[in-house]
C-alpha cells in the first residue's frame, strides 16, 4: 500500500471514532440549537454543519482521545464557505485571521513546552473553528473552553484524588465553548459591551 494509501485508510479510521452514542445525542441537539436560534436561513445550514462538526470532534476526544484530522479540514472549509457567502470586507477577513490565530499560537507554544500541555488536534480544532468564529467569538469560546475545563480540573483533583499530570480530554471543552460563541457569542457581546 502506497503512503497515499495509508494515509487514507488512517483519516478514515480515525473518523470511526467519532460514531457513538454522544456524537448522535450532541449532533441532534446541535441542529436543533442552530434552528432555534437562527431559524430557517441559509446562515442556519452553515451553523448546523459547524456544530455537528464540534460534536463529532468532542465525541471522538473522549471516545479515543482523538481529533481526526478531518474534522479541523472540513470546518476551515466550511469557515471559507461561509466568508464568501457573507459581507467580504477587510475587516471580516483580519477577524477570521485573528480567530484561528489568537487561541492555537498560545497553545502551541504551551505544548512545545510542556510535553502533553495540548494536543496537535486541539490546537487545529480551534485554529479551524476560530477562523470560522472570528476573533471576537473565539475569545469568548476560549473563556468559556477553558473556565469548564478548569472547573472539572478541579473537581477531579479533589473527588478522584488524581495527579495534576493527569491528562484531561480537551476537545469537548472547546467544542462547548465554541458551540455556546457561535449561537450566543453576539449576543454575549452586546450585553458586555453595555456594561463597559
Amino acid at each position: 500500500m502506497t503512503t497515499k494509501g495509508k494515509k487514507t485508510n488512517k483519516l478514515l479510521k480515525d473518523m470511526g471514532a467519532v460514531i457513538t452514542p454522544v456524537f448522535y445525542i450532541f449532533g441532534f441537539v446541535a441542529i436543533v440549537s442552530a434552528i432555534i436560534v437562527n431559524g430557517f436561513q441559509w446562515s442556519t445550514v452553515i451553523t448546523a454543519i459547524f456544530l455537528v462538526l464540534l460534536a463529532a470532534a468532542g465525541a471522538s476526544d473522549v471516545n479515543k482521545g482523538i481529533v481526526p484530522d478531518l474534522i479541523p479540514i472540513f470546518i476551515a472549509v466550511l469557515a471559507i464557505v461561509r466568508f464568501f457567502l457573507s459581507e467580504i470586507t477587510v475587516s471580516n477577513l483580519l477577524s477570521c485571521l485573528g480567530g484561528a490565530l489568537c487561541l492555537s499560537i498560545p497553545m502551541l507554544i504551551v505544548a512545545l513546552i510542556i510535553k502533553g500541555g495540548f494536543g496537535g488536534g486541539d490546537i487545529k480544532l480551534i485554529a479551524a473553528s476560530g477562523l470560522f468564529l472570528g476573533l471576537d467569538k473565539t475569545l469568548i469560546a476560549g473563556i468559556i473552553a477553558f473556565f469548564i475545563a478548569g472547573i472539572f480540573a478541579i473537581s477531579v483533583l479533589i473527588v478522584k484524588k488524581k495527579g495534576v499530570k493527569s491528562k484531561i480530554r480537551f476537545a469537548p471543552y472547546l467544542a462547548v465553548g465554541c458551540a455556546f460563541s457561535e449561537l450566543f457569542g453576539a449576543s454575549f457581546l452586546i450585553i458586555f459591551q453595555s456594561i463597559l
